[in-house]
């Protein structure tokens, strides 16, 4: 078995079913940017390294300018970096529009979907929160300088499309809290175990 395909083979069944989701029609096309190996910030550079050494993979795309959009509500997922303390940086779909607050940089193997996501607005890693309790479970906040387990995620398909994705550590799924009220309404949560409208967004 070559090394693509025991990539693959790692991927769980989940991710190889929901990849063939089709993006519904009269969606809007992505305004990713992809980005050349070696053409990008030093950032993405780094990502792109450390996504290749940690899947074995002879090169890795990247994307800029991407935006995230959920499709329970068709709102842009934004950071709110405008905050402070414990919700600094909270991603939430909330906005109508992309603006310097809903674009990201992501880096993400082909094969094995592994997916690192850096906010632009502040340079900073998406983590997933998973020391916190109740409604804060699993927020997603752009807030780490480095990347430990909190912050690598898997996502069953490249930018360009529908997609769900994944924190590594628990395997939930992240969701869009749109059934949520005040500051936390539309807020990204990894807490399902399986995926519904919640749980799929476009990029």
């Amino acid at each position: 078995m070559n090394s693509a395909v025991r990539r693959l083979a790692a991927v769980p069944v989940g991710i190889l079913l929901l990849a063939s989701l089709a993006e519904p029609a009269g969606a809007s096309a992505s305004t990713a940017i992809l980005t050349p190996s070696g053409a990008g910030p030093a950032v993405m550079e780094q990502m792109r390294h450390d996504v290749a050494a940690a899947t074995g993979a002879a090169d890795v795309p990247c994307w800029r300018d991407l935006t995230i959009k959920s499709v329970a509500n068709g709102r842009f997922v934004s950071a709110e970096i405008g905050w402070d303390g414990a919700n600094y940086g909270a991603l939430r779909a909330r906005a109508a529009a992309p603006g310097k607050w809903e674009k990201f940089i992501v880096c993400r193997d082909a094969d094995t979907g592994v997916t690192k996501i850096r906010a632009q607005a502040n340079n900073e890693f998406v983590s997933a929160e998973l020391d916190y309790a109740g409604a804060r479970y699993g927020m997603l906040r752009a807030q780490a300088e480095k990347v430990g387990g909190w912050e690598r995620f898997y996502s069953n398909s490249a930018p360009g499309g529908q997609f769900s994705f994944y924190t590594k550590d628990t395997r939930r799924w992240v969701a869009a809290e749109t059934t949520f009220t005040g500051n936390l309404y539309g807020v990204l949560r990894a807490r399902a175990t399986s995926v519904s409208a919640e749980e799929t967004f476009a990029w």
